[in-house]
């Protein structure tokens, strides 16, 4: 039983002409997209073309040696792809591929974060891979609009992209969390003359839409060259209107880390499959239908724009950059906010929480019998008095 680096070690002395692309190949590519190719670009070296040997040894020449992060299970951290880069750089089978090309986007004004980066297979094929959230606010604000908006930035700039693909080459789209949203998103409304080229598309528990993305322009062309993959307890690849076509990937971690691919279990080149998802992930997909059905979309981007109103003037532009300190001073600003949006930010936390206890608490009475039915009631109330009246 292997992790994704089990399969890099023991999987890897073949080139994709030899052993064809599986989808495990297609995560390693996912993950690579979080090493942030712009820094090199900013010191004024051209990627492009470079294999991913010469990337290595050109970032640890300009920027320091790439080391082990000290916390391989972080969610977001793009040191993780720089490590995964690093793993890979050494391998016959992916030493040699080419970097075609890459786009990033990161506005913390106008709430926008984005990159693509594409791989070029001695196959010819080309790997586009779009990179999920990191640890800035800009990111965790964009992804939060999808819950109200029909097209972020994010999904305007992966469409964008990959109607740029002016080559004849076969193209596989992929992507993690957000990155699999996007995959997604430009694969189903791209130019009609990308489409035939188009031979898959990965989504590793990426989040779904607001709207039925089973109604756009070429959905019913690609459906079945698209494949969604989600850990048994997965939360964020259950968010939204999503497709229920989807494998269930059993994974050495734990709760909302499964989100964390690198200890999804393999054996040889495929995922190791579950039946269905855990308890805890049914209970929290229902819990978040529930809280989402009574909310207008005029009511979800009031309470996004609300919440980062409020992180955004703490200046803190990256969570991992919040100290105890802020935090304190944030939870201080949003009990201090007007009267109608301290109600309202309340009531939403408040149907969040109740919907999440109840469904969690029903969950478990199914299996352990018996349990209070005033549990919920008392998060609630214990939330709403924090938020004075």
């Amino acid at each position: 039983m292997n992790n994704v680096f089990g399969y890099i070690d023991e999987c890897s002395d073949s080139l994709f002409k030899d052993q064809p692309f599986c989808e495990v190949d297609a995560l390693v590519f996912t993950w690579l997209s979080y090493f942030e190719i712009e820094n090199l670009a900013e010191h004024g070296i051209d990627c492009r073309r470079m294999t991913l040997k010469s990337l290595v040894k050109k970032t640890e020449e300009s920027l320091g040696e790439i080391k082990k992060p000290e916390k391989l299970g972080k969610l977001v951290s793009t040191a993780t792809g720089a490590w995964m880069l690093k793993q890979v750089s050494d391998k016959k089978r992916f030493k040699g591929v080419r970097i075609g090309g890459f786009k990033t986007v990161n506005d913390h004004i106008n709430g926008i974060q984005f990159s693509v980066t594409s791989y070029i297979l001695d196959t010819g094929v080309e790997v586009i891979s779009f990179r999920g959230t990191d640890t800035s606010v800009a990111g965790w604000k964009e992804d939060c609009m999808t819950s109200y908006s029909l097209r972020i930035p994010s999904q305007k700039l992966a469409l964008k992209y990959l109607n740029m693909r002016r080559s004849n080459r076969p193209l596989i789209v992929t992507g993690h969390s957000k990155g699999g949203n996007l995959a997604i998103y430009a694969a189903s409304k791209c130019h009609k003359s990308i489409v035939p080229r188009i031979t898959d598309v990965y989504n590793f528990d990426g989040p779904g839409f607001c709207f039925d993305i089973k109604t756009t322009e070429n959905f019913n062309d690609i459906k079945d060259r698209i494949h969604s993959y989600i850990p048994g307890s997965s939360i964020v690849g259950m968010l939204l209107q999503h497709m229920d076509d989807y494998v269930v990937v059993s994974s050495l971690n734990a709760g909302i880390m499964q989100h964390y691919a690198f200890y999804w279990k393999i054996e040889g080149r495929a995922f190791v499959r579950q039946e269905k998802r855990n308890l805890s992930s049914r209970s929290m997909d229902a819990a978040f239908k529930q809280w989402m059905a009574d909310l207008s979309f005029e009511e979800r981007k009031t309470f996004v724009e609300t919440v980062f109103s409020v992180i955004e003037e703490s200046g803190v532009k990256y969570f991992d950059d919040f100290s105890k300190s802020d935090l304190r001073a944030l939870f201080s600003k949003m009990n201090s906010m007007d009267a109608k949006n301290k109600k309202m930010f309340r009531s939403f936390l408040v149907k969040l929480i109740k919907a999440s206890s109840s469904e969690v608490l029903s969950a478990a009475t199914d299996v352990f019998g018996r349990v209070k039915d005033n549990v919920a009631e008392k998060v609630s109330n214990t939330l709403a008095k924090h938020f004075n009246q």
